[in-house]
């Protein structure tokens, strides 16, 4: 089950802004699952970020030969 987020509501309102009402159901939930791909993208790049960051910060000392 899925809990409605932020994301969610702003994508809504994004599909309602964007979307004649003369738009098919089938084109709002297009566009609807593209916004939601973004939303998810973004998502994996700010964890990566943070992966990054977290192993730069607890790297121990690295011995050079």
């Amino acid at each position: 089950m899925r809990f409605p987020t932020y994301s969610d509501e702003v994508i809504e309102a994004m599909v309602e802004a964007m979307c004649s009402m003369h738009a098919s159901a089938r084109d709002r939930e297009i566009y609807r699952e593209a916004l939601r791909g973004l939303v998810r993208l973004g998502q994996a790049e700010q964890l990566l970020s943070m992966q990054i960051d977290f192993n730069c910060l607890t790297r121990g000392p690295t011995l050079h030969h």
